[in-house]
């Protein structure tokens, strides 16, 4: 029909109805200015219909067509018979082909009553766009149900336009009016749908020789989400006028299909362009990108961006933080105001500022002048961080972090010190393990030292453990005590009189050490002299045995006189009672029994156990022995002396001397040890 018949007729039926129906009979449903089921406009020409009816009605438009599109003018008023009808036009400008679909008028409706409306397709013939959605790059998913009807929505602007359908890669699937049946005000329609009809479908028709299509795919839906991603960091920053790009990607089941939709503060402006693409090439899973662009950033594209995906009842967001900056800077602080120390020994230690900077700059580390990272194996730079493997007195010193942006002349740099603090070390607890507890004559005059370092110089101080031989109290090493310790000061007269306690620093090794020196008057208490060195990193502890004897070397035999046959042989056997117990004599096998007598005698430092043999014959030569128990070690200790009994001697007498009466027989013996 030519378009000036066209736009009359239209014009012509506005006015019938402006007119009102002759009959005067009621409108059960309202009217419409144009007969018939469906309407051609070619693009770009004005649609304008009219509805009457007895009552206020109101207009559905196709869902491509928004209320509030400036091309739409709806026009309500009274018309009729003494103007009891309402009317209304709708006026469409520049109409273009997403505009094709149902234009329903209808009157109000409740629960309880019937729709009551009137509905024309109209159709916007694009020859430029034969199809009124096009889904050329990803397609429109088509959930399907099987054995139940399923639409292909390939809807096209002209009611004469061919379309045919095709299942990728290439199977066409013919309309039969059975199994496939073409409409084309809604697409194919498939009444029962099957897994034949599963994948990816085409419409496609020609006009003017050109071939237009636009795919759909279906599926029978899952709503399996694996795992959803964005391309940039959690907090991503940048410059005015840099360029922001986010992709978005969704892993998701093979029948999944999901729904991908951005929010973000330019959002309602319109800031950024999205793109989205399918990759399919992955025969487990389907992976799904949304990419948000924003060529330019500014002030207000700064916040939060979240992708959203949806699948069916499940529902996913991963999001990100987008920071502008005006320009590039480097703020650099310190992280503690208090003084940064670790400890020799330490596993790691880290060395850190607080750095806000942007873009990241260049970190370069120097100890004392010198990079870092060069000067020793174990320190590793890590972001803005100096970490300080097996921490060591030398990692003591001056350290700097220098950040800069070479490209635009930026830098600052910040000095700190570090102080290594080494927990107090005794010297002589290194080069002396004393297996054994020491010795001291009685009434002796001794000096004890203890040689310290640490860092702090740790504070030193003498204390005494009084010993005493009780084994049912607890064991201090050698040393059984039940009077707990004491702190010793010079002149002290706790145990031993203390003399003096000094103190003197000299470098040894390279290192600062004191030297803290105890002298002992005179000898007269056993017991313990602890050195305790402490700082705030800890303590060390050199004990000194010390245990007066009045026997020498803790343990002695002593025979009193040189015995001669038929004299009396007496030995004693000495030793300390702090150090030994369980003292016993071994006699050789010659010695009679009968003849032996033994005593003990206790003294304050020491035990005496005397051996006395009466009228010694030659036969009591021998190895004598004492036997005694460490009482630290436990082991057993011999002594051993070997005695000679000395027959009497010949006196020879000059012949002018006569013999002498009852002089008695000299008996000589000889001993050696």
């Amino acid at each position: 029909m030519p378009r000036q018949l066209l736009s009359g007729t239209v014009l012509l039926g506005a006015a019938l109805l402006l007119a009102g129906s002759s009959s005067g009979s009621k409108l059960k449903v309202p009217e419409l200015s144009i007969n018939g089921t469906q309407h051609v406009v070619q693009a770009g020409q004005t649609l304008n219909l009219t509805c009457r009816g007895e009552m206020v009605h109101s207009w559905t438009l196709p869902e491509t067509l928004s209320k509030d599109s400036k091309r739409l003018k709806v026009i309500k008023y009274a018309c009729g018979r003494n103007g009891k009808q309402s009317c209304s036009s709708l006026t469409l400008s520049r109409t273009q082909a997403s505009d094709t679909g149902n234009y329903s008028c209808k009157y109000p409706t409740s629960p309880a009553k019937k729709k009551k409306e009137s509905t024309v397709y109209v159709f916007i013939n694009d020859t430029s766009n034969p199809f009124v959605e096009m889904h050329s790059d990803i397609p429109k998913i088509i959930h399907m149900t099987l054995g139940r009807e399923m639409i292909i929505p390939c809807r096209v602007t002209a009611p004469n336009i061919a379309v045919t359908l095709q299942k990728i890669p290439r199977e066409p699937l013919i309309p039969d009016g059975r199994t496939i049946i073409w409409d084309s005000m809604r697409g194919f329609r498939i009444p029962k749908a099957t897994y034949a009809f599963i994948g990816l479908l085409s419409c496609e028709t020609t006009v003017g020789g050109h071939k237009y299509s636009t795919k759909y795919l279906t599926h029978r839906e899952t709503n399996t989400i694996f795992d959803v991603q964005l391309s940039t960091p959690r907090l991503v920053k940048l410059l005015k006028g840099d360029s922001l790009a986010i992709n978005c990607t969704v892993t998701a089941a093979w029948n999944t299909r999901v729904q991908m939709t951005w929010t973000y503060p330019g959002v309602s402006r319109k800031r950024g362009s999205v793109m989205q693409r399918i990759d399919q090439k992955n025969t487990e899973a389907n992976i799904f990108y949304s990419i948000l662009v924003i060529d330019k950033v500014r002030d207000i594209d700064k916040g939060q961006y979240t992708c959203h995906v949806k699948s069916g009842p499940s529902i996913k967001a991963v999001n990100t933080t987008v920071i502008v900056y005006d320009k590039m800077f480097i703020n650099l602080k310190r992280r503690r105001k208090t003084a940064l120390e670790a400890v020799a020994g330490r596993k790691s230690y880290r060395l850190s500022m607080k750095v806000k900077a942007f873009p990241s700059p260049e970190v370069i580390w120097l100890k004392d002048g010198l990079p870092a990272a060069e000067k020793c194996a174990r320190y590793m730079v890590k972001d803005y961080s100096l970490i300080i493997k097996d921490v060591a007195e030398e990692d003591a010193g001056n350290y700097t972090i220098i950040l800069s942006i070479r490209q635009w002349n930026l830098s600052k740099n910040l000095t700190v010190t570090l102080t290594v603090n080494v927990k107090p070390q005794i010297y002589e607890n290194a080069v002396s393990s004393f297996p054994d507890p020491n010795l001291y004559l009685l009434s002796s005059k001794q000096v004890l030292t203890c040689t310290v370092y640490g860092i702090p110089p740790p504070k030193i101080m003498w204390m005494w453990y009084p010993c005493r031989q009780n084994h049912s109290k607890t064991r201090h090493g050698f040393c059984f005590y039940t009077e707990g310790s004491f702190i010793l000061k010079g002149g002290s007269n706790i145990g031993n009189k203390i003399q003096s306690i000094t103190e003197r620093t000299a470098v040894i090794e390279g290192k600062n050490k004191t030297a803290s020196t105890l002298v002992v008057a005179e000898a007269k208490s056993s017991g313990i002299y602890s050195c305790v060195a402490s700082n705030k990193v800890g303590k060390a502890e050199r004990n000194v045995s010390f245990i007066v004897t009045d026997v020498p070397s803790g343990f002695h035999i002593n025979l009193e006189k040189i015995p001669i046959e038929g004299e009396n042989l007496i030995l004693s056997c000495s030793a300390n009672k702090f150090l030994y117990k369980d003292i016993a004599w071994i006699l050789p096998r010659t010695v009679n029994n009968q003849t032996k007598i033994r005593r003990s005698l206790k003294k304050e430092y020491s035990i005496t156990l005397t051996l006395t043999i009466k009228n010694v014959s030659l036969a009591d030569s021998g190895t004598y022995a004492c036997r005694a128990r460490n009482i630290h070690t436990g082991k057993e200790v011999v002594q051993k002396k070997d005695v000679t009994i000395r027959g009497p001697e010949v006196v020879h007498i000059p012949p002018w001397v006569g013999p002498r009466r009852n002089s008695k027989q000299n008996r000589n013996a000889w001993a050696s040890s």
